[in-house]
């Protein structure tokens, strides 16, 4: 009977049929239970069936009669394996070892993966070259060397071995999906796709080979494809916790925040972990310039997962975006106090938040009080020298500052320009950070936030390190725009400017990162039926530019024009974005393409004019422009003064903000709009929600003078002005747009210095724009800031038939408020001097008839005037342009151009 169940059992093996040869093998145990040679079998069995506990008890059972059975030793240690004991899997392994009839090979492969298990990599590879001696055409072996020489960073040295891996079995999985990682981390993603979809062909279920995919096309942001992966993987294994968290990560790259969000609450109700999804959503948000909405998602994070340092970390951070910088403060010392481990990135936001608040002695303690480990990071050599900065310690933060170049000068460089590696594509050129840059820096926030101790002799410094770097041949300390908001020259601001575009073409010049591949555009178009006008920003979003610019695209006349809008930015789901692109003809998403595919996707799309719509704004990408991808290149709305780049050609200006004796600050030459250079929605929306003087903390009685300006254009020398203006009139209170923690307190402050009570400075926050415009209506008269004026801001108070008061300037930001009211009717509230101003305000506060009769003046010249005709405006655009496209055809370079304006029939 025992010779019949065991050729049975055998041939049930034989034929693949593992169960049924084990319950025969249980019986014959049953019978024969002295043999050990039967309780191996049966153990050899349960092996096969991946029942490894089971295949212990078995083993058991042959070492109790066989105490020194190599192969029993052998087979438990592959079981310890199986069951992740590695640390045992060692120690049978080695038993296996000292036997001389033991099977070395085998035991070698077994403690050799236990060991890479562990991590312990050199020994890894110590067990993997023993075994190569013995039989050097074992694929496992040189996949687990491949795998030790990745965790020890010698990544081509692994690629190596999972060649020959690969050599030896084609279509090895394991050997497949490892490479893939490697060539991942290798930023080489494309090879790495290649390779998990190898190793798919041969086991297209395994949840390995699909997790790399999905990460890889995570990589390339390919979302959708990654998504399709995750869900098929998910649909075998719903409560795989690395899957869901990159379904998370898939669907916020997607901007689908609701499904993301219900993706985070699974993993938490299944007890793992959702910070990653909460995490990155923060950051995403953060990056596309919602910080209120990233806000919301660490906080309920924080909810779910209180005091987890990332999460904290993120807050800080995004505090520090909104420039609330005490509650950054409060926060970096709560992950002070929790972040145990020392996590570099968590000591770097603590350290952030120190240098925001002025405690740089207390930042530079924690920096060096940190252990080797992280001071070896780029971080901490970056915070380190803008923190030795900031003490005016340059030389030394020089050091630091060359260090952390040096590891990662791409980061590096982006953190001081836009905030981020992340916002700029990886072929981007950011300017070298100097001590002068960060030390300016620091005090152009601290005047942003109302902050004017010593204010004359800080403009002196900041004027000092500006002409001592530009003496040097280095960019400015102080960036373009910035400039435009100080009390400096225009010489000085052109400086500044033709500075940054030298050293953009420069470093592109010596680039390789493809841009010698891009040819630039010299070539002639291929006439067109219509003229080709491509518009870039990454202002296409809830900001001032598509305020202004949303209309304009539905206004173009498209039987002569063709459109394209090129977007730096990820959609913001707001309505501006959606609008633009649903009114635009060719709406084209560059916000993940490098700066060489924008050229090439320009040239390809045969623009005949490019609009440069952010200068050196936030986000701005000039590198795209200097590579020439349309034979004409114009600035216009976004950056109200020179680039000082001799790839721009032409500035959309009018007469008023550009009078002909200011050309001579400009690189680019002047095309004159003939009416106003803004461009204005006449179609904006305003809120009817009956919202009241009360609902705005405003007095029920009184005179109400308001200025929706960021602070960062006020200086002290209005803010006295408008002092004065209140004691004058002392029933009046202003009304003043503010989102800084600060500078509410430092103006009442000031103001109590010039006698006037803190409780008739009155601050607002943000509503959304229809509500904002409404909100404007409480007011009497707008007050307009000197140095840079109400742009934007201006054309919303008189959309909402609130008055604006303005003392024209000398440079273009001084003048744009000016030119705004002489398009409405309105010249007689431009005055030329602040005596003037101060006059003029006081007299219209106090003979309410006389503001009466300009607010009426107002709401009739509202859609009468040019100002905030947008179809009018439209049509002597496209006049511009065809002045500069035939000036091109004709082989002329560029020239003074003035557009000639419709007659007042027209439109």
């Amino acid at each position: 009977m025992l010779d019949a169940l065991l050729e049975e059992a055998h041939r049930l093996a034989a034929g693949g049929q593992i169960r049924q040869a084990k319950n025969l093998y249980m019986r014959i145990c049953q019978l024969a239970p002295q043999n050990p040679g039967y309780w191996l079998r049966l153990a050899e069995l349960n092996y096969d069936l991946d029942e490894y506990r089971e295949c212990l008890q078995g083993l058991e059972h042959v070492l109790r009669l066989d105490s020194h059975n190599p192969a029993a030793l052998l087979l438990a240690s592959a079981a310890m394996l199986g069951l992740g004991q590695y640390a045992q899997t060692v120690q049978l392994a080695d038993q296996v070892l000292s036997y001389q009839d033991g099977n070395h090979l085998a035991a070698l492969l077994n403690k050799s993966m236990a060991l890479l298990r562990l991590e312990r990599f050199e020994d890894t590879l110590a067990t993997v070259d023993a075994t190569l001696i013995l039989d050097d055409h074992q694929p496992v072996a040189y996949s687990t060397r491949g795998s030790a020489l990745f965790g020890l960073g010698r990544h081509e040295e692994a690629l190596a071995a999972f060649g020959q891996a690969l050599a030896l079995r084609p279509q090895y999985a394991v050997a497949l999906i490892n490479q893939a990682a490697v060539l991942r981390a290798l930023q080489r993603p494309v090879e790495a796709l290649a390779a998990v979809d190898a190793a798919l062909a041969t086991c297209p279920d395994s949840s390995s080979a699909l997790l790399n995919r999905a990460a890889i096309l995570l990589d390339l942001k390919r979302y959708e494809e990654a998504l399709a992966t995750l869900d098929q993987l998910l649909a075998k294994q719903p409560d795989h916790a690395k899957a869901l968290q990159n379904r998370g990560l898939a669907l916020l790259y997607l901007s689908r925040y609701r499904e993301a969000l219900d993706t985070a609450n699974v993993l938490r109700t299944g007890k793992h972990s959702a910070v990653d999804i909460m995490l990155v959503a923060g950051e995403t948000l953060l990056q596309q310039g919602q910080s209120a909405q990233a806000l919301l998602w660490i906080d309920q994070g924080l909810a779910w997962y209180p005091d987890h340092p990332s999460l904290l970390r993120g807050r800080v951070a995004i505090l520090l975006d909104q420039e609330r910088y005490y509650s950054a403060l409060e926060v970096a010392e709560r992950l002070l106090a929790v972040a145990k481990d020392h996590s570099h990135l968590s000591m770097i936001a603590v350290v952030a938040a120190f240098n925001a608040n002025g405690r740089f002695q207390d930042a530079l303690a924690l920096l060096d009080s940190l252990p080797a480990s992280i001071q070896s990071e780029w971080q901490f050599h970056a915070k380190r020298g803008e923190t030795l900065a900031l003490l005016d310690r340059f030389e030394e933060a020089r050091i630091e500052f060359a260090a952390a170049d040096c590891t990662d000068s791409h980061a590096f460089r982006s953190l001081y320009h836009d905030g981020s590696a992340q916002v700029r594509p990886v072929d981007s050129m950011p300017l070298p950070v100097t001590p002068e840059l960060i030390r300016v820096g620091f005090e152009f926030r601290r005047l942003e936030h109302a902050d004017w101790q010593d204010y004359e002799n800080r403009i002196a410094m900041i004027q000092r390190l500006i002409d001592q770097s530009l003496s040097r041949d280095q960019p400015s300390p102080l960036l373009p725009f910035r400039a435009l908001f100080l009390p400096i020259s225009s010489a000085l601001r052109l400086a500044i400017a033709r500075r940054e575009a030298e050293w953009i073409e420069k470093l592109l010049s010596t680039t390789q990162n493809g841009f010698n591949e891009v040819g630039k555009s010299n070539r002639e178009i291929i006439n067109t039926a219509r003229l080709r006008i491509g518009y870039i920003s990454a202002d296409f979003r809830d900001h001032p530019t598509a305020h202004l610019i949303r209309s304009l695209f539905r206004c173009h006349d498209h039987q002569r024009f063709e459109v394209y809008v090129y977007s730096l930015c990820k959609g913001d789901g707001s309505a501006y974005y959606r609008q633009i692109r649903d009114n635009t003809e060719h709406f084209i998403d560059l916000s993940t393409v490098g700066n060489a595919d924008a050229v090439r996707q320009i040239q390809s799309d045969g623009i005949n004019i490019l609009i440069d719509l952010m200068g050196y704004t936030n986000f701005a990408r000039p590198e795209i422009f200097v590579l020439r991808p349309a034979p004409v290149q114009v600035s216009w709305l976004g950056f109200p003064g020179s680039s000082g780049a001799r790839f721009i050609d032409y500035l959309l200006a009018d007469s008023v903000v550009l009078p002909t004796d200011q050309t001579g600050f400009y690189t680019e030459q002047p095309v004159w709009l003939p009416e106003c250079y803004q461009v204005n929605d006449c179609w904006q929306e305003i809120a009817g929600t009956g919202i009241s003087r009360t609902d705005c903390g405003l007095p029920e009685r009184g005179f109400i003078f308001c200025s929706f300006n960021q602070i960062q254009k006020l200086e002290p020398k209005m803010f006295r002005i408008w002092m004065r203006i209140l004691e004058q009139v002392p029933d009046a209170v202003l009304w003043l747009y503010c989102k800084s923690e600060e500078a509410p307190d430092r103006l009442r402050q000031q103001a109590a210095i010039h006698g006037i009570a803190s409780e008739r400075l009155i601050f607002a926050g943000y509503l959304p724009k229809a509500q904002h415009l409404e909100r404007h209506q409480l007011a009497d008269l707008f007050l307009d800031t000197y140095i840079y004026n109400a742009h934007t801001t201006a054309s919303d108070a008189l959309w909402a038939g609130v008055p604006v008061l303005t003392c024209i300037g000398e440079a273009f930001p001084a003048r744009v408020a000016a030119s705004l009211l002489h398009a409405i009717g309105l010249p007689e509230l431009i005055t030329h001097s602040l005596d003037e101003y101060e006059q003029l305000a006081v007299r219209l506060a106090t003979h309410p008839e006389e503001l009466s009769m300009l607010k009426k003046k107002l709401a009739e010249n509202r859609l009468r005037k040019p100002l905030f005709n947008t179809e009018r405006f439209a049509r002597h655009l496209e006049r511009a342009y065809d002045l500069m496209w035939a000036r091109h055809t004709q082989g002329l370079q560029p020239a003074p151009l003035h557009v000639p304006p419709l007659s007042s029939t027209c439109l």
